[in-house]
Order: C-alpha cells, then sequence, then structure tokens
C-alpha cells in the first residue's frame, strides 16, 4: 500500500520527525518495524531525509495478507464505497463476518477473499467494524493493518435503523452496563455494577403496533442495541435471542457511517437503507 503525502513544513524536517506529528506513537512502532520504503519527488530515500514544504511524500508499506484460513469463495456483495484503502460493503442479513465452525466457508470475510484474489489486491481482510450475523448494512474493511489503526481515530458516526415489536412512544438516551450472561455463550445482560453503553434514539414512525427507531451508538458492545431495547423497551422485531417475535429476519439495519477518511481527511457518509423501510414508511 502507497500513502501519498502532500508536505506542509516551514522547516526542514526528517521523514521519521514528520510522520511523528501525523501519527499514532504505537502506528508508528509497528511501521518502523516493517520494511518501509520513502519516496520524496519521485525519489527513493531514507527516513532521515530532509522534507522541504510542497515536496511529495510517499510511504509504501508491505502489505500485511494474513487470515491464509480464510478460505475464498466466489460470491456477489454489494459494493457501497471502495478506494485503495477502504472498502465498504452493505452486508445481508444471516451472513456472519468471519468464518465459525458453523460458517467456515460462508462468511464475509471468505467472499471479499476471493474479490480480492479476482482483482489482485494484495491484502489481508481487516474489518474496522463487524455486524452481527443477523444484522444487515454497512461493514467497513481496510485493506491495510496500518488504515485499520487510523480508523479508530477517524471521528467515526454509526446510526442504525431498527423495528421495535411493540410501541416506543418518546424518544431517549440509553446508558448502562453491558456484560456476559452466564447462562448463555453468546447472549448479553444489563449489569448495575458500572456504566460501558450509551445509545441515543429517536422514534421515526409508529405503525399498527410497532415502531421505526433511528439509533445513534456512542459505544460499542456486543448487542448492545438488542440489549437496550429489549431490557428498557421493546425487543427488535425478529430478534430470535432477545425477543418473542414469529418474524424470520431481525429488523436491525446498520444504514449509516460517517467518518474522516484516515488517508485524504476528506469526511465520507455512507448510507444504506434496509429493503423493509419503504415498506415501513408507506
Amino acid at each position: 500500500m502507497i500513502v501519498k503525502y502532500n508536505v506542509e513544513t516551514k522547516d526542514k524536517i526528517m521523514i521519521k520527525e514528520y510522520l511523528e506529528n501525523l501519527l499514532p506513537s504505537a502506528l508508528l512502532t509497528n511501521i518502523n518495524k516493517q520494511n518501509i520504503k520513502y519516496i520524496v519527488n519521485d525519489q527513493l530515500v531514507h527516513n532521515y531525509y530532509l522534507l522541504s514544504n510542497n515536496d511529495v511524500l510517499q510511504v509504501i508499506i508491505p502489505a500485511d495478507i494474513e487470515n491464509e484460513n480464510i478460505i475464498p469463495i466466489n460470491q456477489e456483495f454489494r459494493i457501497l464505497y471502495e478506494d485503495s484503502y477502504l472498502l465498504i460493503i452493505d452486508k445481508v442479513a444471516n451472513l456472519a463476518c468471519i468464518p465459525t465452525k458453523k460458517h467456515f466457508e460462508s462468511s464475509l470475510a471468505n467472499y471479499v477473499a476471493a474479490y480480492y484474489r479476482k482483482k489482485g489486491i494484495a491484502s489481508g481482510i481487516h474489518f474496522v467494524n463487524r455486524l452481527d450475523y443477523a444484522t444487515s448494512g454497512i461493514v467497513v474493511l481496510a485493506k491495510n493493518s496500518y488504515i485499520t489503526t487510523l480508523m479508530k481515530d477517524a471521528s467515526l458516526e454509526k446510526k442504525y435503523l431498527l423495528v421495535t415489536e411493540n410501541i416506543v412512544k418518546n424518544d431517549g438516551i440509553i446508558e448502562c452496563g453491558i456484560k456476559k450472561d452466564e447462562t448463555s455463550v453468546i447472549k448479553r445482560k444489563v449489569t448495575n455494577e458500572y456504566i460501558n453503553s450509551k445509545t441515543i434514539f429517536k422514534v421515526l414512525k409508529n405503525k399498527e403496533n410497532h415502531s421505526l427507531i433511528e439509533a445513534l451508538l456512542l459505544t460499542g458492545k456486543t448487542h448492545q442495541l438488542r440489549v437496550h431495547f429489549s431490557h428498557f423497551y421493546s425487543p427488535i422485531l425478529g430478534d430470535k435471542i432477545y425477543g418473542n417475535s414469529n418474524d424470520n429476519n431481525l429488523k436491525l439495519h446498520s444504514y449509516y457511517f460517517s467518518f474522516d477518511h484516515p488517508v485524504t481527511k476528506k469526511r465520507i457518509t455512507i448510507t444504506s437503507y434496509p429493503h423493509w423501510y419503504d415498506d415501513f414508511c408507506q
């Protein structure tokens, strides 16, 4: 992967010092352990090269192709955005993000591995965010672990659409503790021991006995929205773990993802609406 910088500096500065001002220390340490190459104005240089204002610096980071146990499986998926650094996908419901014993060859990671191979992209599978098996919507992958780390400081904003089993009358804020349920391998529950999760939500529409809700995640705990709504308001429609609905599909969709691009620094906003959204709004 090549990361390009248009240098802005008043005084001459060494490459390694220039990058220290741009990158988190943990990431810089990791980069220094790799066989990084530097090109300034089309010339190969060392990291102690003195940069001047308006120089073009290219940092060439070796491909970190990992996850050799992920079997490439050809399966189409919807791409919402792609560039040299990121791949953003609209994940369908009832699809695992990573291989498991039950879904060893039928996960999003399997499909992405095949896509990379077909396109000749030298990259491992690096998820910036993941969704539950039953949840649909926006999933972001980085094409290098370097970008994955940068995305942690990218000012992420994630919103979901969901439909509840019963009416939720008012907008609200849910803030509580979530921990593993000792009775289950995957289930979570609310605890009063601490606070580690927060959701802000607004009711978009009530129809029949259900509510369409937009939820903004301020934290990212496992099953956060499913636990929050089932415990404090109403289970999400189709939730087989926390609800009572006979609906076979979980009405929970990651529909909005906004962030500062880790390289270009431009604000990127991606939206994706579930197939059931228009039906509910009619």
